[in-house]
């Protein structure tokens, strides 16, 4: 899950035509140029990647102490949160998409159906900003939750380490001026690649999942 999940994520958003766009400008560009299978596909994708994480942060319960315990469930606590968030948002991106090219939904002019979609877009875009904050907590309670399980030995276990870091420049991506931007391109793919290096190092038998016997 940890695998195919991120890697279906980061295809959709690779494709997904809106970068920084807000207003009217992200309504007629998802009218124009957005796929419901794509979406589909990120949702599924997504879906994916949070059930690998909560069933990693499952596992590391095994052998985590009282402490770990806490922090671990806290990151579930974050992690369904994240995971709401994002269909919330996609949600929103999907009806604007669905509101602007479905002729048979009734409105009283171009204008109703317009101002509707722009609503739908700006509250779904208000919850997307949430998302990274969210998403960043939720790493650094599992990365903080392995540090106290074990101690990162060579570069295989040292992969866990890094949700940490990793989950903490996800929580400062609000303070960038242009964080939107800075998440394409930086953040959100660092962040699938550490996702898809735990789940292959797992399934190759590299290393066990922490926590387990």
């Amino acid at each position: 899950m940890l695998v195919l999940g991120p890697l279906m994520l980061m295809g959709a958003f690779i494709n997904w035509p809106l970068t920084n766009e807000v207003g009217m400008d992200g309504v007629n560009l998802l009218k124009d140029d957005a796929s419901v299978n794509m979406a589909v596909a990120g949702v599924l994708g997504m879906s994916l990647m949070f059930a690998g994480l909560h069933m990693l942060s499952m596992d590391m319960k095994k052998g985590a102490d009282r402490m770990a315990t806490q922090l671990l469930n806290m990151a579930d606590l974050f992690i369904f949160g994240t995971f709401g968030l994002f269909l919330l948002g996609f949600g929103g991106q999907l009806s604007v998409i669905l509101i602007t090219n479905d002729t048979t939904s009734v409105f009283a002019d171009q204008v109703a159906r317009e101002e509707v979609a722009l609503a739908i877009f700006n509250a779904g875009s208000g919850l997307w900003s949430l998302t990274p904050v969210v998403w960043g907590l939720a790493m650094i309670c599992m990365g903080l939750a392995h540090v106290g399980l074990k101690v990162p030995e060579g570069m295989t276990e040292g992969a866990f380490f890094m949700l940490m870091p990793v989950g903490f420049a996800n929580t400062l991506l609000p303070l960038i001026q242009d964080a939107e931007q800075a998440e394409f391109q930086i953040v959100f793919p660092l962040t699938m690649i550490l996702y898809v290096a735990l789940g292959g190092l797992m399934l190759s038998g590299n290393i066990d999942e922490p926590g387990s016997e």
